[in-house]
Order: C-alpha cells, then structure tokens, then sequence
C-alpha cells in the first residue's frame, strides 16, 4: 500500500478522533446555564432544605446552575411587580390559591408539551394535589409537597393541668380547655384565617367549597356551627390569635410555650425544634378533634415555569427533578412537607401528617381566580370582630360568613 494513502489515512483518522474530542473538552469547560428560582421561605429550615436538595440537582445537572432567590417579604406581591416588569424567576413556587389567576393573567407556561416530551409521569401524584394546577388542557404547574393541619400539643402544659393525651373529640377539647385555663394556660392559638378556621367546618360537617370549587359552603348548616363554636372560643379566651400575644405566628408562639395547642402542617416542626429544643422534645401531634367528622384542610403548592422565560429547557429540567421521586425524596426528608407522591415515603416522624392527608375528609383548599378575594374579605371580618371584646358571637358569625360570601360572587 502506498505510505502516502497510509499517511493520509491516520491522519484522518487522528482528525476523526481529535475533534470530537476537543469539541467534548470545551463543552466540559463550558459555562453552565444559570437559572433563578424563586421561593419563599416560611423557616430557615425550609431554606436550609431548599439550598441541599438544590446541590443535588446541580451535582447531577453540571450544565444547569441555580440562583436561588428567597422571598421573605410578600411573596405575591413582589411576584406581581416581577411579572409587570417582565423580571421573573424561571421556575418558582406555585402557591394554589394563586394558579388559577396567574394562569388567567398569563403569565404562567404550559408544562403539558414538556411533560409529553419527557415522557414525565404524572400517575404518582395525588389527584387532588393536581386539581388547582389541572384547568383548560393545559397543567400549569406540579405539586411539590403537601401539607394537611394537624393537633400539636405542648405536653409540659398539658401535664400541669392534668391532661395526659391530645383530644380526639371536640367533647374532649372543651373539657381540657377548661382544666387548662384553670392553670392561667392559653388552650389554643390559631390565626382567626379561613385557611384555619375552615379546618373546624370541615369537621362540623360543613366545609369551605364543594369538590368543584363552583358552590360556596360558607353559609351551610356545620360550617355556621364551626363558626358559632370558634367565636365563642375566642370570646371565652380558649382560643387568641397570635397578635393578641404579641407573636408572629401561632407557631411562635407554641415555640415560646405560650399555649397548650395549636394547629399547623409539618412546617411547625423544624421551626419549633430550632426554637426551642425543650417543646420540640415535647411536642405530641395527632388529628384534629372530631366533631360531627374527623376532618382537616390540606395544602399544596407547586412548582412552576414563567411563560417569558428565556431558559425554559433548563426550567424543565430543574422542576423535573424537584418533582421525581428522587429528588421529592430528598426535599421532604428534611420535615418541611410530606410527599405529594404516592411512591415517595413519609419521613420519621411525620406518620400523623400522613395519616392525616389520606383521609377522605382532609380536603384540599379551594383554588379560583377570586378565592384571595374571599380569604381577604373572611379574614378581615374574622379580626374585626375579634379586636371587639364585646363582640356577639351569633351577629359575629352571620357578617363574617357573609363577608366571605359576598366575596366569592366574584368569581
């Protein structure tokens, strides 16, 4: 064979395997894609989640890098100022009483073709976590945990009154309320927030919304006896708000140790442990008291993607990963929520939540584009007549429904 066709032959062959080569080399060295989430942050717990589960993304995505922005003011707001000023995140937290306006507002993209495109599964979820961010063929977002409320009782309190489990009835509740008070202990703080007190309609057979979102339940038979029974508690001083005790929140204030109970999601964990280690410690959780039913309010929120987006395959990506099995496993395991997946396990420690968010009657908080109008309008009443210490519980009942429904005709 001529040395010249041999000469030319490794010298292509050398350019065939050179190339790619150098090619892969630079790519390596490359500067990844950088996208910004944003979340809010309701502990530096959820933060501290936030930051680890990121670097498990990043150490197996080495082309995606990620600015985490943390909102510790008004999460919606400032949300709103960065769709005006087209400035959003690429992907970020979907609250569900949110979805539905933002959606109508547009500014939200449409994760269906990606989902399709990925061959992403959506099966594991439970349905009703899906529901808010499901509407007009389009999904505008996917659940990234969930968090059902809960009884979490202080059990230093409620051993110097004598009481040696959590009530299981609302029978139960009034009586050790009773024995509480007796001590100078506050029974229960609680937000006068329909995304609480709504909890209590549930239980007295009544509720917030029918499973459509489309019918008010406000005004029904067992939500009015939930509301007759709080009011009464709140005028009685079984239960106050955390601002009546000077707090910030209602968990603060059970991290304080100023009340026996109060009724939180699996956020209340991690903050009250590094509140205050002792009450962690003595921390006992279990459903809330019964009335006519057992019952609960259950949340979600989502991830999601900006329609302006410039980055939206690296979006994917990242939000893909949040909502896997792995990477779901990853975030929940440090306590903040509890999987919206149903192939994802409950973290140590959480058993209760869990119990509590399979239950048929835990039900998801509504989501349309007014229901933040009928949340504002509730709960500014509910305070209103609570700041009146001379308030009646019966003419305080009536306007604070009627306020909540008066709202909800706006959708």
């Amino acid at each position: 064979m001529d040395k010249k066709y041999l000469s030319l032959t490794s010298a292509l062959a050398a350019l065939v395997f050179t190339v790619p080569f150098a090619v892969a080399a630079q790519a390596d060295t490359a500067a990844p894609v950088t996208i910004t989430v944003g979340t809010w942050g309701s502990s530096p717990a959820e933060t501290a989640a936030l930051n680890d589960t990121i670097a498990t993304f990043e150490s197996r995505n080495p082309g995606i890098a990620v600015n985490l922005q943390v909102d510790t003011g008004n999460y919606e707001t400032d949300m709103a100022a960065k769709f005006a000023s087209s400035t959003p995140p690429d992907a970020f937290y979907l609250n569900s009483s949110d979805s539905q306006l933002w959606q109508q507002q547009g500014v939200l993209a449409d994760l269906t073709p990606f989902i399709a495109a990925s061959k992403f599964s959506t099966s594991a979820f439970n349905p009703s976590y899906l529901t808010p961010y499901s509407q007009g063929g389009q999904i505008i977002g996917l659940p990234k945990d969930s968090n059902p409320l809960v009884l979490e009782g202080n059990s230093i309190l409620m051993k110097e009154a004598g009481i040696t489990a959590l009530p299981t009835t609302i029978k139960q509740f009034d009586a050790q309320a009773k024995l509480l008070l007796a001590k100078k202990i506050l029974p229960m703080c609680v937000d006068a927030d329909i995304n609480r007190l709504g909890a209590w309609m549930v239980a007295f057979g009544g509720g917030i919304s029918d499973a459509s979102n489309t019918k008010s339940l406000l005004q029904s038979k067992g939500s009015v006896a939930a509301m007759t029974w709080i009011m009464n508690n709140y005028k009685t001083g079984v239960f106050k708000t955390p601002a009546q005790i000077s707090e910030g929140w209602a968990g603060s204030a059970f991290g304080n140790g100023k009340c026996a109970y109060t009724m939180e999601g699996a956020w209340l964990d991690p903050s009250v442990q590094g509140q205050n280690p002792k009450i962690f410690k003595a921390m006992v959780k279990g459903p809330l008291p019964t009335a006519t039913q057992s019952g609960s309010l259950a949340f979600t929120a989502a991830w999601a993607m900006a329609k302006s987006s410039t980055h939206q395959d690296a979006a994917w990506t990242f939000i893909q990963y949040m909502e896997s099995a792995r990477g779901m496993t990853v975030w929940t395991s440090y306590g903040v929520a509890i999987p919206s997946r149903t192939d994802v396990g409950t973290p140590f420690g959480y058993a209760v939540n869990s119990q509590v968010a399979a239950m048929k009657t835990t039900k998801t908080t509504p989501s349309f584009p007014a229901w933040n109008n009928v949340i504002t309008a509730f709960n500014n009443a509910a305070k209103a007549q609570i700041q009146n210490k001379k308030f009646v519980v019966a003419t305080a009942v009536k306007e604070i429904l009627a306020a909540g429904q008066a709202a909800w005709k706006t959708t």
